[in-house]
């Protein structure tokens, strides 16, 4: 399918967008605060994810009757690391409305895909990403200068919708698999080098062992 077909419907939309955009400029500071937010947050996360997995370490080593709790641990863990990627991903997409910003102004109904992309992952975002205030006013304005039906086809990833599928994924967690919980235990075992032994064995209530160096 060609890029066009692809995404047809939603350039359908911006088409008639031809109006040089008056608040590029203010587009262009809630862009450069954001990316600040962004470093503060990703700041955040990390020291809170490495914490985490030190927790969920420690309760691996200390019994058997500590999986399950490690295991319940392991869900926000997921989602912290999840979210931690979104705020990166959304940087970039920052960078690429900032660097293209002057054509976006003169020549919105002709925006590269790319550009479409980082356009409509950043109004995603927004709908997902309470704690990113300048990510809401960012929206605001892609929404007054290109419209409702822009703003709606990619919120509710409707059919033909811009929006990236990693940031998609990665802002989708409410349901996390067992499967990924168990995945990202063994990362853990891996890192802090507890002994490994069988899927199986772990959730019939397997006793961890430190592995002595």
């Amino acid at each position: 399918m060609g890029l066009n077909n692809m995404f047809g419907p939603i350039l359908g939309l911006i088409g008639g967008s031809s109006k040089r955009w008056r608040k590029a400029s203010t587009c262009e500071r809630l862009i450069k605060k954001l990316k600040i937010r962004l470093a503060n947050q990703k700041s955040r996360k990390i020291v809170i994810i490495r914490q985490s997995r030190a927790d969920i370490a420690q309760l691996l080593q200390i019994s058997r009757q500590q999986y399950h709790a490690a295991l319940a641990r392991v869900e926000q863990l997921y989602k912290d690391e999840c979210k931690l990627s979104a705020y990166e991903q959304l940087d970039g997409f920052c960078d690429c409305v900032h660097e293209n910003l002057c054509y976006i102004s003169r020549h919105s109904s002709k925006l590269s895909v790319e550009v479409l992309e980082a356009l409509s992952s950043l109004i995603f975002g927004a709908s997902r990403c309470g704690e990113l205030p300048e990510l809401h006013s960012l929206r605001n304005l892609f929404r007054q200068h290109f419209g409702q039906k822009f703003e709606r086809m990619n919120v509710e990833m409707l059919p033909g919708n811009a929006v990236n599928s990693r940031l998609a994924h990665s802002l989708n967690t409410a349901f996390v698999t067992q499967d990924v919980k168990l995945q990202l235990l063994q990362e853990i075992r891996s890192e802090f080098t507890i002994h490994s032994v069988s899927l199986h064995q772990e959730q019939t209530n397997f006793i961890p062992e430190i592995k002595k160096v």
